[in-house]
């Protein structure tokens, strides 16, 4: 089983039993500031969090040849440590590509990060992979592509890996833009796909002003959790305008934001809080977005069960515009989840 998505036994006082009841998404003010985070804070985008047997939390990002840093706790310090692939990737898509989007699991005794290869607005971009036995920078071997054919529906971005325990069948969704979000599967090495058709699971119809496609739904993130009895697979993604200058910001409500849908099978139907189908009523629940004075555009998300403090964690990045909206500039931040109404909301 992946040790973020590990549920220990202790894990059952977190299980409430009250009723669910609808979230209004305008109650912006009742989002927490995102929780404490010293160290190496800055210059943050897609994080990937995992923590490692010996208890010392890793965080992978994007850019910086996917950038390395570790921490005693969720809150830091954090240190830079160095890149995953100094010398890039195998994969060649486009002169000047970029490395994007880690999604790093640890799966029967390897670490597996799977990374994007890609430039903005390219839409033949790839995926690949690299592994390692203890995570750290130095020890990385680069597999290369894992092979997902191209194809005009989707851009191979945003990999993520999920697998609910080391029997069960795994799942690998990615997507972005185009028509979104898409699931396959991987061979048993976890190297390559399985040659499995990939299904579309996620799609936003709805277009935003001054731009001539549908709104971006991107980078999701697959969770499963117990509520009272009954398991619910959770799939999280951003949508929105990521990070545009500060001279041009989307509209309020366009910016990035992070959403949440819900099925009973990893493999979906996926519905909102509303009961709207995600992928074909353009569904989708407003978990965390804007708000106050010191959070702007959180996305690029991830889960993981913290056990230091017995909690789930959402973590992602985003602006401050105390700070601005530059690249460089963007933040890590975190903040803990209660599912106790069978939909995760932020909290202190």
């Amino acid at each position: 089983m992946l040790n973020r998505s590990l549920l220990s036994s202790g894990l059952a006082a977190l299980l409430a039993t009250t009723a669910a009841k609808p979230i209004d998404p305008r109650q912006a003010a009742s989002w927490p500031e995102p929780e404490p985070c010293t160290g190496n804070c800055t210059y943050i985008h897609d994080p990937s969090v995992i923590r490692r047997a010996d208890g010392t939390w890793y965080r992978f990002s994007t850019l910086g040849n996917i950038a390395i840093a570790t921490a005693p706790a969720l809150t830091g310090p954090w240190t830079y440590k160095g890149a995953m692939l100094p010398g890039g990737s195998k994969i060649n898509v486009v002169k000047n590509q970029e490395i994007w989007a880690p999604d790093v699991s640890f799966i029967d005794g390897t670490y597996y990060a799977y990374y994007s290869v890609s430039r903005s607005g390219l839409q033949t971009s790839d995926i690949g992979v690299a592994t390692s036995t203890s995570c750290d920078p130095g020890s990385w071997t680069d597999h290369g592509s894992v092979g997902v054919p191209k194809s005009p529906d989707y851009n191979l971005i945003d990999a993520n890996f999920f697998r609910e325990c080391a029997t069960c069948q795994n799942y690998w969704n990615f997507g972005s833009a185009w028509k979104d979000v898409y699931q396959t599967t991987l061979k048993g090495d976890f190297l390559a796909w399985s040659g499995e058709a990939p299904r579309q699971q996620l799609y936003n119809s709805t277009t935003t002003p001054n731009q001539n496609f549908p709104s971006i739904t991107e980078g999701s993130f697959l969770f499963w959790w117990p509520i009272r009895n009954t398991k619910y697979y959770y799939m999280f993604f951003s949508s929105g305008a990521c990070c545009n200058a500060a001279d041009s910001l989307a509209a309020p409500g366009d910016e990035y934001k992070i959403m949440v849908c819900r099925s009973n099978s990893p493999t979906g139907p996926f519905t909102d809080q509303a009961g709207k189908n995600c992928l074909t009523e353009n569904g989708g629940s407003l978990v965390l977005g804007t708000h106050g004075d010191n959070v702007y555009a959180p996305g690029g998300q991830g889960v993981i069960y913290d056990p230091d403090v017995s909690k789930v964690a959402l973590y992602y990045h985003y602006a401050n515009p105390k700070i601005g909206y530059k690249y460089k500039e963007f933040l890590f931040g975190f903040n803990y989840l209660d599912f106790s109404s069978g939909w995760p909301v932020v909290t202190s």
